[in-house]
Parts: C-alpha cells; sequence; structure tokens
C-alpha cells in the first residue's frame, strides 16, 4: 500500500536546483567496515531537535478514543513529541459546524485539546476539511470521507474559522494559543482540494483574516502541498495581495514522483529524494520576497530505522520541523484496519505495540543539544547539558541494494520486507575520552525492538487472543543495554546488520 493510491497525483513542475547535502551517510559506509573518528573535545554545531516538534494523526475526531489517547501519553513521554497536526478538524463528525453556518458546537474539541494540552502536546491547527452544510459538491476524500470542496460562501467559511479561532482563545488564553500554528488545509494540489489553485487562495486569505483578527500575533501559514508544491506561488500570492504569511508548509515522501519535485524523473536514489527536495524548496523561499519564512515539512515517514535516522542528519539545518506521519496506527484513511499488523504509519501499532519506528524517534530523543565534531558518515555524536554523550549509528541499505521502506514509507510495517544488503562493523576512534569511561549500546533493527518475530512464531494469528498481545507488547520492547567499559585510547567497535541502528551513549567522565 502507498500513500499516494489514496488520491490521485497531480502538481506543478518544479525546476531542479542542487541539494548537495543529500547522500553523506550512506556514501561514507562502503565495504563491511565502517571508521569515524569523533573529538569529543570540540562541538562543531548546536543540534536542534527539529524533528520532535510536531507529529501526524489521522483525522481529529479519533482523540477522543482511548488508544489513541495511551498512544499520545507515550509517544509525547518518550520522543518529546511538541505538537500534533490532525486531519478532519470541520468534519461532521466534530460537530463543529454540522448545524450549519453561525451554529458552532465546540464540545469535541474541547475534549480533545484539552487531553492534548494536558498531557504537554500542542494542537497543531490544520483546518479542514469542508462542513457538509457549507459545500459545493460531494467530493470526499478517505473511508471517512471529509468533503474536499470549497465552500458555497466564502464569508461562512471565515465566520467559521474566526469563531473557531476566538473559542480556542478565550478557552486556553491568548500566550497559549500564540505558540500554536495554523495551516490552512492539506494537500490542496492533489485530491485533497476539488477546486481550483486560485480558489485554495482564496480560501487561504479568508482563514488568515478570520485568524489574525483574534490576534495579528497568531501563526497561519500553508500551502500544506503534497510533494514540495506550491510554496513559491503561494508566497508571490500573498506578498502581492498583503495577505499575512507566518511560515510555509509542506510535504515529501521519498517515492514521490520525481519529475513533480524536481522537473525529471528518477534523477536521485530514494534515498536523496527528501533532503534534496527539502533543500529545493529552502532555496526557493530564501530567493523569495519573504527569505526569512519559517519552513515546515509537515507529512514525512518511513519504517526503517536507518533510513529515518539518516535522513534527519541530512536535513539538519534546511527545515525549521518535519512531522513524522503519524505517531499512532489509530488510523482509518482507508478504512479499518484488517489485523494486528497492516500497513499503516504508526509509530505505534495496534493495542500500543512499539515499532522500530517508535525506538528511532526514542534514540533521536536521547541524543544532546550539541553535535561533536565528526567524520562525515552514518553518525550523529552529541553532547548533552550533563556532559554525557550520545551518539547514533545507521547501516542504511539503499534501495537499490535490498534495503526496505525506503521508497515506499508504509512497506516494511507490516513485517513482511527484510532488509537485504551485509552487515557492518563500525569503528569509532574517540579522542579526549579519558580511561575507564563507561559505555552503554542500544540497538533497533529487523529483530530487535519489534513484535513480528514473536508474532511469527505464534503463527501470525490475525487476531491474538489478550494473552498473546501481552506478549507481543513485551516483545516489541528493548532489551537491556549492552555495557562496557571504554579505556583511554581503545576504539569501539558496534556491529549492525543492514538498516540497524544504534545508540551509543558515555557517561559523563
Amino acid at each position: 500500500m502507498d500513500r499516494r493510491e489514496f488520491v490521485k497525483a497531480a502538481g506543478t513542475v518544479l525546476a531542479a536546483t542542487a541539494a548537495e547535502r543529500a547522500g553523506w551517510s550512506q556514501n561514507a559506509a562502503t565495504g563491511n567496515s565502517v571508521s569515524i573518528a569523533i573529538d569529543t573535545t570540540k562541538t562543531a554545531t548546536q543540534l536542534p531537535h527539529y524533528w520532535e516538534k510536531a507529529a501526524g494523526s489521522d483525522r481529529t475526531v479519533v482523540g477522543l478514543r482511548e488508544q489513541w489517547r495511551q498512544d499520545l501519553i507515550r509517544v509525547q513521554k518518550a520522543t518529546g513529541i511538541q505538537s500534533i497536526r490532525c486531519h478532519g478538524l470541520f468534519n461532521d463528525e466534530m460537530g463543529i459546524a454540522q448545524a450549519g453556518p453561525g451554529n458552532f458546537n465546540f464540545l469535541y474539541l474541547d475534549q480533545i485539546y484539552d487531553f492534548m494540552l494536558d498531557h504537554g502536546v500542542r494542537p497543531f491547527v490544520e483546518l479542514s476539511f469542508m462542513p457538509e452544510a457549507f459545500a459545493t459538491s460531494a467530493n470526499r476524500i478517505f473511508a471517512y470521507k471529509g468533503n474536499v470542496s470549497p465552500p458555497r460562501k466564502w464569508q461562512d467559511w471565515h465566520d467559521m474559522v474566526q469563531a473557531f479561532t476566538d473559542h480556542c482563545v478565550k478557552r486556553y488564553g491568548l500566550p497559549e494559543v500564540r505558540g500554536w500554528k495554523f495551516e490552512v488545509w492539506n494537500e490542496p494540489n492533489i485530491s485533497f482540494w476539488a477546486g481550483t489553485q486560485k480558489e485554495y487562495f482564496e480560501l487561504y486569505h479568508q482563514s488568515a483574516l478570520a485568524i489574525k483578527k483574534i490576534d495579528p500575533q497568531l501563526q497561519v501559514g500553508g500551502p500544506s502541498t503534497a510533494q514540495l508544491g506550491w510554496i513559491p506561488d503561494l508566497i508571490q500570492y500573498c506578498s502581492q495581495n498583503g495577505v499575512p504569511l507566518d511560515f510555509v508548509s509542506t510535504h515529501v515522501y521519498a517515492n514521490d514522483p520525481q519529475k513533480l519535485i524536481f522537473g525529471k524523473d528518477n534523477l536521485y536514489k530514494l534515498e536523496e529524494v527528501i533532503p534534496r527536495g527539502v533543500a529545493q524548496v529552502k532555496q526557493q523561499v530564501q530567493s523569495s520576497k519573504m527569505p526569512t519564512l519559517p519552513l515546515w515539512i509537515t507529512e514525512w515517514s518511513s519504517q526503517n530505522p536507518a533510513f529515518i535516522a539518516d535522513t534527519i542528519k541530512n536535513c539538519i539545518g534546511l527545515t525549521e520541523a518535519m512531522s513524522y506521519w503519524t505517531f499512532s496506527n489509530v488510523f482509518e484513511e482507508g478504512g479499518v484496519p484488517s489485523g494486528i499488523f497492516n500497513s499503516t504509519f504508526g509509530m505505534l501499532d495496534q493495542w500500543g505495540i512499539a515499532r522500530p519506528s517508535f525506538h528511532s524517534f526514542v534514540f533521536l530523543h536521547k541524543l544532546g543539544d550539541s553535535q561533536l565534531s565528526t567524520d562525515a558518515g552514518p553518525a550523529l555524536a552529541t553532547r548533552r547539558a550533563d556532559g554525557s554523550m550520545a551518539i547514533l549509528l545507521w547501516n542504511l541499505i539503499p534501495a537499490d541494494q535490498g534495503g526496505v521502506a525506503n521508497g515506499n514509507p508504509i512497506g516494511a510495517s507490516a513485517g513482511a520486507q527484510q532488509s537485504g544488503g551485509t552487515a557492518k562493523q563500525f569503528r569509532l576512534k574517540l579522542s579526549g575520552i579519558p580511561g575507564s569511561a563507561k559505555v552503554s549500546i542500544s540497538q533497533v533493527n529487523n529483530e530487535v525492538g519489534t513484535a513480528i518475530p514473536k508474532w511469527r512464531s505464534m503463527g501470525s494469528p490475525k487476531y491474538p487472543s489478550a494473552n498473546q498481545i501481552a506478549d507481543l507488547r513485551s516483545a516489541a520492547e528493548l532489551p537491556e543495554a549492552e555495557r562496557r567499559t571504554l579505556a583511554a585510547g581503545q576504539e569501539l567497535t558496534v556491529e549492525l546488520p543492514p538498516d540497524g541502528i544504534a545508540l551509543v551513549e558515555i557517561e559523563r567522565t
């Protein structure tokens, strides 16, 4: 199953630009051995945890469900996610405008947003989809039938957005809501929007005016496009018409059609598409009339731990944030999921069972805020505020050499695929560490940090019993970290299987 199987892809052909950051890590890992020198006494740069600013979710109403709520609590505590972005805020099932223009009901909204804020997560507000009472057609998307048509009256949409924003400010306070992002719609350049680009710009205009009427410091942006589209177009529209624009947002998946992003098919390896595409959009912003606009990537995904790590490293400095799609497998775009393990996006699977993607973000969260001086290669070496060090390593197998889920972001999630390629031995040359340093090493790969091997040993039951579910939850958790003592000048070696990652933690010395 492919993210884009749900929609008919279309978009603007963008001119290709150089994005030389991609491919740093996998190009350094040649043969079966990788040698990386790390100077623990030198800080190269700061490392903002930009990947923690947001994560995606299914439509807003699932925030009423207990499993979604338990998943949110766990993901926030373990990965540091700061905000959650959901589709379908204005779907009729939320009740906000089900009764028609001017008759608004915020009961479900309050229950969901109250829970999020009570557990340390802000809403990243996606203004979608069209209430049926406002809609001009029956164009709908996904199993839950979100209406994607323009409104019959722009004033109805404007008034609803204004009333919604006013309600949020009155309930949660202006200082809190000023910290939120308000994003207008989702992927209007493909089948999530039945109108034209011109009509989307009017939707954006009306939304921005409505939000700014409540407070000029509230943050509104878009176009939230698929395949990195329409960024120059929206900036030009807003600059020419005096329309507020506080940030730009867009989406990219490694298997998006490269011709729509770069202007040519098969220009780059799948592992390079996301960082090169993000670099291209960053350049578009910097060369525009609003060169300092923050860039938010509000959807991207993979179930491959090494691909996740590699993508995060290669996008450092290119974007304000990258919102992973999605944190929970309470997810029904294609209808009710079939069985316990299935091809959907979440960090956590059915019954809250952890996936390797979840553990990958746990490892990333444990990195420090200062990046250490290191050779180029598949590693992120950091120092934490307490003086300890955390080093992330990965053995990314390119898709054309047998790596899985590099192209299809959900391809490995059901456990049907195993990575090809070979294991690699990482040899870390750590300068500046005195003798007797305490080291712990944790890994995630096709066998560790996943419940799939245990599930297979059970006979792959589609509907496991309660006891089996408990066993699967346990099997998906990480074992105790390997402990070592590192002598002064000693080389640290770590063996990584294909597409595996490792977190090396060195105590403060």
